[in-house]
């Protein structure tokens, strides 16, 4: 699944994108060209498969901590999780369909 990423580093903000190779309850791994540091706090914004009520996009948000990261992926403990409805920003979802069918959190 497509991901989105973002951290502070020393010198500001940063963002990155990726894509989901594993997900279970307590971590993710992910792959991206440039991944966050490890020890760095991260917020993901994964876009999920499945819609609400077969009509609103979602996305799957986590926070957690960057423990590794290796050719074979990022890996990502979790502090937190929970699931919004996809804004007119995220992914780039046309925000005609969005704001025809649902509520934007």
């Amino acid at each position: 699944m497509p991901l989105r990423f973002r951290y502070k580093g020393a010198v500001g903000q940063h963002e990155g994108h990726g894509t989901t190779l594993d997900l279970g309850r307590k971590g993710i791994r992910f792959l991206s060209d440039q991944p966050p540091p490890v020890d760095a706090d991260v917020e993901l914004r994964i876009e999920w498969p499945f819609l609400l009520q077969e009509v609103c996009p979602l996305e799957l948000r986590v926070f957690g901590r960057v423990l590794r990261s290796d050719e074979r992926g990022t890996v990502v403990q979790m502090y937190h999780y929970e699931f919004r409805t996809r804004g007119t920003r995220s992914f780039d979802t046309p925000a005609e369909r969005l704001e025809q069918w649902c509520i934007v959190a």
